[in-house]
């Protein structure tokens, strides 16, 4: 299946339609310094690590960053590149996949953010926001007259 699917009339997004695009990505030779510096100031709480060749080899969140602040307050100013402080095994998600299996993958609590994967290539990320405005939308999609919301919801309840 490509793209968005219907049912019962009800749009079911998949990764890539409520992804934020493109991915705000750090160089993987970023200096940690840097690299806390840039989410602060655009107000994000993580971010894909990729090579020169945009491929994933990671991500950071600011609680790996927060991580390294503390443990060098008092004995130096943190060092090193993103890549020595990242989680190297990101939990991902294919830019076709549908609703439902992001929402599993939140649910399981593995993941924060999911970089979004394209041909081997971090197309996008979703967040926890991002996810919250998709289920708002599939929420409008109430039938008045059986007072459900086709079981598209009950279905999430239950992934």
């Amino acid at each position: 299946m490509h793209g968005t699917t219907k049912t019962d009339s009800v749009k079911i997004e998949t990764a890539a339609e409520m992804m934020t695009h493109p991915a705000y990505c750090l160089d993987a030779e970023m200096n940690v310094v840097d690299a806390a510096e840039r989410l602060v100031d655009k107000h994000i709480h993580g971010a894909p690590v990729v090579d020169a060749d945009g491929r994933l080899l990671g991500i950071i969140s600011d609680s790996d960053l927060l991580r390294v602040q503390i443990a060098s307050a008092f004995h130096a100013v943190p060092t090193g590149p993103v890549t020595d402080h990242m989680s190297t095994e990101p939990v991902t998600i294919d830019a076709e996949a549908d609703i439902y299996a992001v929402t599993r993958l939140f649910q399981t609590g593995e993941a924060s953010r999911l970089p979004v994967m394209k041909d081997g290539k971090c197309v996008g990320i979703i967040t926890r926001r991002n996810l919250l405005r998709a289920l708002q939308r599939l929420s409008r999609f109430h039938d008045k007259e059986t007072n459900r919301t086709y079981e598209l919801l009950a279905r999430l309840r239950g992934a």
